[in-house]
C-alpha cells in the first residue's frame, strides 16, 4: 500500500502521544500507541519470498483491455483498510495467493471493510468468497490495469467457478463493491466465470476489466447466478472474451449500467433474461455475434450506444428482443438488422434495419401494443432529450499529507469513532485544516451538530464508514476553493443541505436526504445512492442509479420521493419502494427518466399517483412495477387528466409538442 513513509514511526509516536495525554481517554491512547507501532514495525506475515524476477504473464495483444489512465488509489494507513499483502499475499511471485486472500476476507466479515490489493498479479486457484452475512465487502485495487487477479494455468480446464463470488440471495448484500482491478481467467478455462457480482440497495462494480486471454470462458460478469441482485450501479466495465460478456437475470429490483465495453464474445455480448430490468447507457460492443439478447419477459433501456459487428454478424441482428425495450441514440453497423422483434403473437413494433436507432419502443400504446408512447394530452411522441453531462471525476489525491481526518483532531470527547460521543468538532476541524480530502476511517462517527464543507475540501469520504446523525444535524455544502465537492462512501447520512453554487457529487451513499438551500444552488450528480426523498429546485441534476425507499403517502409534509420544482432533472435507473408519489414535477420543471422500477406490496391511493406533472414537462421510458391506483396525473392550464394504466407501453410522455 502507498502510504507516507518518511518519519513514519515518529508520526505514529506523536499521534499515540496525543491519545495518551487526552485527559478523558488515557488508557485508550496507550492501546492505540502500542497497536500502531506494531503496524509500523511488523512485516507482513508470510513464509514466502518474492523471486528477484517475477514471471511475465503474456497476453494476446489483440485481446488487451482498453488502456485507462486514472490516478492510483492510495489510502493512509490509519484509514481502516485491510491490505491483503499483510495476510501473506505476494503479487508477482508466481505462487498461489488464494489462501492468503481468503484468510483476509474470512477474518473480516461484513462491517464495511475495504480489502485493498496493491498493484501486481495475484495468482488464484479457487473461488474467493465472502464471509459472514456477505454484505458490506469492498474489493479495491490500486489501479484497474495494475491490480490483476489471475486464474493460474495449473487450474484444470474443467474449472466451472468464478474468481470472485459476492454471495447468494436474498436481497441483503448491501454495499458490496469491486473497484479498480482486472479479473483474468487466464487460458484454457472454457467453463470459468470472471466475477459473480451481487449487491443490494447500494453497491457498485466500477473501473473493472474482466479478461479471458484465449477468449474462452462461460461468463465474464455473471449477475444471473442467483435471484435478488440489485438495485446497483455497474460503471466503466470492460469484458473481453467469454461466451457471454454479461448475463443478467431475475426480476427483483433492476440494475443500472453505464460505460460498458464488450469485446470478442462467442455467443452473445449481453444476455438479459427472466424478467430482469436493465437500464444501460454507453454500451460499446465489437463482436461477430449479437450484441444484446433480451428475452424471457425481461426489460431493457439502451441509450447512447455503439454496436459494431463483423464477420458472421452480417447474418445476425445486433439486438434480439422478445419483450419490453426502449432504444435511443444507438448506432449499429455490420449486422443484418439493428433490432429483431420477437414479441409474442405479433404484438409490438417490428424490426429495425441496420443503422441508427432512435426513439424505438418495442411496445406502444396502440392496438396490439404498436405505435407510440402513452399521452394524456396532445404531446410530443418522443422523450424530452435533456442535455446529459457526465459525472465530474474528482482527481484522487495522491499526496497523503493533504488528507486529514477527525481522529487527528481530538477535542474534548470528540474525535474517536464507535463511542456515541459527538465528533462534529473534530470533523469540522479536519475540514478547516486546509486538507483537500477529509476521510472518516471505518467505524461509526457521531454528528450532533451542523457540519459545513468549505475552504480547501473537495472530497469528504468514508473509508466505508458509518455516520450517526442527530435530528438537527446536517452536512452543508458551502462555498470553497474547489468548484466541485464530492461526498462519498458513507452509510446513514441524513440531510445534505446545498447552500452554495458549487457542483455537488454524491457517490455510493446508503441513506441520504438532499435539500437545496440556495436560491439557485449548483449542479448535482448522484451515483449509486439510496435515500428517503429529495428536493431539486432551480438547478440541474443528473442521477445514475437512484434508489428511494420511504412511505411518503403517510408523511403529509412530503409530497413526493422526488420533488422537481423548476429544476432540470435527468435520471438513468430509478428504483422506488413503499407507497407515495415517486416523481412530482412543478413550476415549469423538466424531468426525463430512463428506467423506473417499483417494488413492494403496498398500494398508493388515488391522492398519490406514481407520476405527477403540473404545467411542467415529464417523460419516462422503461416503466416497471405495480402498486398505484393512479399511474399518471397531468395538469395543463387548469385541466387535469389521469390514467390507471400504461397498458404495458414502454414510454409515457407529458409535455406539449
Amino acid at each position: 500500500m502507498s502510504v507516507q513513509s518518511s518519519s513514519k514511526v515518529q508520526k505514529i509516536w506523536l499521534w499515540g502521544k496525543n491519545f495518551f495525554f487526552h485527559r478523558f481517554r488515557p488508557f485508550l491512547g496507550l492501546m492505540c500507541l502500542s497497536f500502531l507501532l506494531s503496524l509500523a514495525c511488523t512485516p507482513a506475515a508470510s513464509n514466502r519470498s518474492a523471486p528477484p524476477n517475477p514471471p511475465h504473464v503474456a497476453t494476446n495483444p489483440t485481446l488487451a483491455a482498453v488502456p485507462i489512465n486514472r490516478p492510483a488509489i492510495v489510502f493512509p494507513r490509519d484509514a481502516g483498510i485491510i491490505d491483503v499483502t499483510q495476510f501473506g499475499a505476494i503479487p508477482d511471485d508466481g505462487q498461489d495467493d488464494t489462501a492468503a486472500i481468503q484468510a483476509a476476507i474470512s477474518a473480516h466479515p461484513t462491517k464495511n471493510h475495504i480489502f485493498y490489493f496493491p498493484n501486481g498479479t495475484y495468482d488464484i486457484s479457487d473461488m474467493l468468497t465472502l464471509a459472514g452475512s456477505q454484505k458490506r465487502n469492498i474489493f479495491q485495487g490500486q489501479s484497474q490495469q495494475g491490480t490483476i487477479l489471475r486464474l493460474m494455468d495449473s487450474v484444470p480446464s474443467t474449472y466451472t467457478k468464478a474468481i470472485l463470488n459476492f454471495g447468494p440471495a436474498p436481497a441483503q448484500r448491501f454495499r458490496n463493491a469491486i473497484r479498480d482491478m482486472t479479473i483474468n481467467v487466464g487460458r484454457n478455462h472454457p467453463q470459468s466465470i470472471g466475477v459473480q457480482f451481487n449487491a443490494s440497495n447500494q453497491g457498485t462494480a466500477q473501473n473493472v476489466t474482466i479478461l479471458s486471454e484465449d477468449r474462452k470462458g462461460n461468463i465474464g460478469l455473471d449477475m444471473s447466478y442467483t435471484d435478488e441482485i440489485g438495485p446497483l450501479l455497474v460503471k466503466a466495465i470492460t469484458v473481453n472474451g467469454f461466451d457471454y460478456g454479461i448475463k443478467t437475470r431475475w426480476p427483483t429490483a433492476s440494475q443500472t449500467f453505464e460505460n460498458i465495453t464488450l469485446l470478442n464474445q462467442n455467443v452473445c455480448g449481453w444476455w438479459n433474461t427472466n424478467s430482469q430490468k436493465v437500464f444501460a447507457r454507453q454500451v460499446r460492443s465489437q463482436n461477430t455475434v449479437p450484441a444484446i439478447i433480451n428475452d424471457g419477459e425481461a426489460g431493457f433501456v439502451l441509450l447512447d450506444s455503439t454496436l459494431t459487428g463483423s464477420g458472421a454478424a452480417a447474418s445476425e441482428p445486433a439486438i434480439s428482443n422478445q419483450k419490453s425495450m426502449y432504444i435511443d441514440r444507438t448506432q449499429t453497423t455490420g449486422y443484418k438488422l439493428a433490432v429483431k422483434s420477437n414479441v409474442n403473437w405479433g404484438r409490438g413494433n417490428g424490426n429495425v434495419p441496420s443503422g441508427n436507432i432512435s426513439h424505438y419502443l418495442a411496445n406502444g400504446f396502440g392496438e396490439n401494443r404498436k405505435g407510440g408512447p402513452v399521452t394524456l394530452f396532445p404531446s410530443a411522441n418522443q422523450m424530452l432529450g435533456l442535455p446529459i453531462k457526465e459525472t465530474p471525476e474528482m482527481p484522487w489525491e495522491q499526496d497523503l499529507s493533504k488528507w486529514d481526518g477527525p481522529h487527528k483532531h481530538l477535542l474534548g470527547t470528540s474525535g474517536l469513532p464507535d463511542d456515541d460521543l459527538d465528533d462534529t468538532p473534530s470533523i469540522q476541524a479536519a475540514i478547516d485544516s486546509g486538507a483537500t480530502t477529509v476521510y472518516l476511517p471505518r467505524g461509526t462517527w457521531t454528528i450532533n451538530q451542523p457540519l459545513e464543507l468549505r475552504k480547501n475540501v473537495r472530497r469528504l469520504m468514508g473509508t466505508e464508514a458509518k455516520v450517526k446523525m442527530a435530528k438537527n444535524a446536517v452536512i452543508r455544502v458551502g462555498p470553497g476553493q474547489s468548484p466541485t465537492v464530492t461526498i462519498e462512501r458513507l452509510e446513514k447520512v441524513e440531510t445534505i443541505e446545498h447552500t452554495s453554487q458549487r457542483t455537488l457529487v454524491l457517490n455510493n451513499l446508503l441513506g441520504f436526504h438532499y435539500v437545496p438551500k440556495a436560491s439557485k444552488p449548483g449542479d448535482v450528480f448522484i451515483n449509486d445512492c439510496v435515500g428517503s426523498s429529495v428536493i431539486f429546485k432551480n438547478q440541474n441534476v443528473w442521477a445514475r442509479q437512484l434508489n428511494l425507499e420511504s412511505n411518503t403517502q403517510s408523511q403529509p409534509n412530503i409530497t413526493a420521493k422526488v420533488l422537481n420544482d423548476n429544476a432540470q432533472v435527468w435520471i438513468l435507473g430509478y428504483k422506488t419502494e413503499d407507497e407515495g408519489t415517486t416523481i412530482k414535477t412543478i413550476n415549469g420543471g423538466k424531468t426525463e427518466l430512463f428506467g423506473a422500477a417499483h417494488v413492494g406490496s403496498g398500494v398508493s391511493n388515488a391522492d398519490n399517483p406514481r407520476f405527477i406533472t403540473e404545467d411542467s414537462s415529464f417523460s419516462v421510458a422503461g416503466i416497471y412495477g405495480k402498486g398505484f391506483s393512479i399511474v399518471a396525473k397531468e395538469t395543463r392550464k387548469g385541466k387535469t387528466q389521469t390514467t390507471d394504466t400504461f397498458q404495458n407501453a414502454d414510454a409515457y410522455i407529458a409535455y406539449p409538442q
